[in-house]
């Protein structure tokens, strides 16, 4: 393997509860923190990314999807490394269809 990949493996990956937040450490040393709320939103499941593609108005009216998002408190029950490359969160509500590959999580905290 790429020594390159490697390095942008996570060495370890824990939740900051208090700051809503999940923190990776990477091989390389970086540390990327990360809003609970936006990995929520950006979930990459099939159904999210179809929801996110809908219009957020429909006939004056707000999509349940999004009506339920505001009111929904982020919490994460558990977090489960797929193989080498990504992480399944299971959120409080129990949705756990997103897989976040490393390779996007890098790529999104190098753009924040």
């Amino acid at each position: 393997m790429n020594e390159d990949k490697k390095q942008k493996r996570p060495a370890s990956i824990e939740l900051d509860e208090p700051a809503g937040q999940l923190v990776i450490g990477w091989k390389d040393g970086r540390c990327s923190r990360f809003s609970l709320d936006q990995l929520r939103r950006l979930c990459p499941c099939a159904q999210c990314r179809e929801r996110r593609q809908r219009p957020l108005v429909a006939d004056g009216q707000l999509l349940m999807l999004e009506e339920r998002a505001a009111r929904a408190k982020v919490a994460v029950r558990r977090l489960d490394r797929v193989g080498h490359y990504a992480l399944r969160i299971t959120w409080a509500d129990g949705h756990d269809y997103g897989i976040y590959p490393f390779a996007v999580l890098r790529e999104l905290e190098e753009k924040q």
